[in-house]
């Protein structure tokens, strides 16, 4: 006979006791085996808990007497670290299969903080009043799939449902069938946001043709985290970090920043990376009506333009003032890489809605510009924001490193030949071939100098 899926259930009790058994036994029906987890905050402990708050306590050297005594947020911070040390150590000892909680913020983000500590795959489902709102503290980096239970308490016709398909959902995670074994292949790993589409399937497809698999994420605060956590954990052995427009989104105010690190654990791995400005051209928000005054006053400023991509969605230009400091950003973070680093730049257009004119090829139909697009009074055909950045960037970069390289092309981001450069420049560095100077006698390679863009003529740097 199958060992029943062992499947924790969590929850703060003192509140919704009844709740968390109810979803005990449906879990039962389900073909599991539920043991529940007290989440409770405030010291008392209910007999029916099969792991009691004292059990959480005691991980971190508390008793369930001491919660009682501290503010909310101090105990919760003992309930959440004690359960997810014990989780951890269920899932060593081959006794947890899968876990789920309900609540509402308090218990969610208890509940969401043990199963962060829990790794990707093992079936995690949060029953959460929060789940219509902001998840990304709760979900994290992690696969935890969010339910909205419609009401914070009561069990009635309408929750037991939710409650009891909820149930059904992790013990049939829990429960699937084993994955066929095939032959492990390298990961790439690739960063991608819409208007980097058509160059990040492309260096992907390279890569896929030569018998590597390729982990796509997208570049929307949470999908640069993970990836960084990727990279961190050994997973990844090589980055095409094309779209990189979360680290503008965390200088200047974006919606979809990833954090201080974004951009820094490939070069800590030592591992190879070829990076581009992909989307560094954008600054996103939510609704029109959510966009900050300041970004609707600079609309016609060079650069800033505004550009509705959909209802939930929307983007603001990066002006020539900010694309000067991510120059210099993007150097230091590269700087200090220990692997073979290239960033390439396209002179031509960052991304889709960086573009010049009408080509659905490049992700822009047109028939007007792009709407952020603005082009350099001396080169037309370029974006303006090559100069400032380009400039942030020379002052800043160690060009003196014979791991690190920079490339600017007469290219747009969406070209075929811009993708199919930085897929060559990786696959050379994951090869041993890689030299610094790779790629530059291309005719369509424009040189930069430690003052930035090189006067015609000029001596390479």
């Amino acid at each position: 006979m199958a060992k029943k899926p062992q499947i924790i259930v969590a929850g703060i009790l003192d509140t919704k006791g009844n709740e968390i058994r109810f979803l005990a036994e449906r879990v039962r029906a389900a073909g599991g085996e539920p043991s529940i987890m007290e989440l409770t905050v405030g010291g008392t402990s209910a007999e029916f808990a099969d792991i009691p708050v004292g059990k959480l306590a005691a991980r971190v050297g508390r008793t369930s007497d001491e919660l009682s005594t501290l503010d909310r947020a101090k105990a919760a911070d003992i309930v959440m670290t004690g359960g997810r040390l014990l989780a951890t150590d269920l899932l060593a000892q081959g006794k947890l299969d899968g876990i789920i909680a309900f609540g509402g913020s308090m218990g969610s983000s208890i509940a969401a903080h043990i199963m962060q500590g829990l790794p990707i795959g093992l079936p995690k489902v949060l029953l959460s009043t929060m789940t219509s709102g902001d998840v990304r503290p709760y979900v994290g980096t992690k696969d935890i799939a969010m339910v909205y239970p419609i009401a914070e308490v009561g069990l009635n016709k309408v929750t037991r449902k939710v409650l009891n398909n909820a149930a059904a959902a992790v013990v049939g995670m829990a429960s699937a069938p084993a994955i066929e074994e095939t032959a492990e292949k390298p990961l790439i790993g690739c960063m991608m946001f819409g208007v980097t589409t058509p160059t990040v399937l492309r260096a992907a497809k390279h890569f896929e043709e030569r018998g590597y698999d390729v982990m796509i994420n997208h570049a929307v605060g949470s999908g640069g985290r993970s990836m960084e956590e990727l990279i961190t954990d050994g997973y990844i052995l090589g980055m095409l970090d094309i779209t990189t427009h979360e680290v503008a989104d965390e200088l200047f105010g974006g919606v979809l920043g990833a954090g201080p690190d974004r951009l820094t654990a490939a070069g800590k791995k030592g591992i190879p990376q070829v990076v581009s400005v992909g989307g560094l051209d954008l600054l996103n928000f939510g609704a029109r009506d959510t966009l900050p005054k300041k970004f609707e006053d600079e609309q016609h400023q060079p650069g800033r333009g505004i550009y509705v991509h959909n209802p939930t969605v929307t983007c603001a230009g990066v002006s020539v003032e900010e694309v000067e400091q991510l120059g210099r950003v993007i150097a230091t973070k590269l700087n200090a890489a220990t692997g073979p680093t290239v960033l390439c730049i396209p002179l031509k257009g960052w991304g889709a809605v960086d573009s010049i004119g009408s080509d659905p090829s490049l992700g822009w139909p047109g028939p007007e510009p792009g709407p952020i697009w603005w082009p350099d009074p001396e080169h037309p055909e370029w974006t303006l924001r090559n100069k400032p950045f380009i400039r942030g960037f020379a002052s800043t970069f160690d060009f003196g490193k014979p791991n690190l390289d920079v490339i600017a092309l007469d290219r747009h981001m969406n070209e075929p030949a811009f993708a199919d450069v930085m897929a060559e420049l990786l696959d050379e560095m994951l090869g041993g071939r890689w030299q610094k100077g790779s790629h530059h006698s291309r005719p369509d390679n424009v040189e930069l100098t430690v003052q930035g863009l090189a006067p015609q003529g000029a001596p390479a740097v």
